[in-house]
């Protein structure tokens, strides 16, 4: 099953991250849950479909996770 992503920004340090769960629960009703932010651990409360809490992957945008790594 594909994974649907949406992009969010860490409040305390502006790191760029993605949450992505299972597209076949997008059509239920949403439910608050907080994430943590995986470059400094701020947890953020974002709205997902209910449902989609136990299959939640977050991970950096590839932007910020190539960032400093040279050419």
């Amino acid at each position: 099953m594909e994974r649907k992503w949406d992009p969010h920004t860490c409040t305390g340090c502006g790191a760029a991250f993605e949450v992505g769960y299972d597209e076949g629960v997008e059509d239920g009703p949403d439910a608050l849950v907080d994430v943590s932010c995986p470059a400094c651990g701020r947890a953020k409360p974002i709205s997902i479909p209910e449902g989609a809490a136990a299959d939640l992957v977050v991970e950096e945008a590839e932007a910020d996770a190539d960032e400093g790594e040279g050419d």
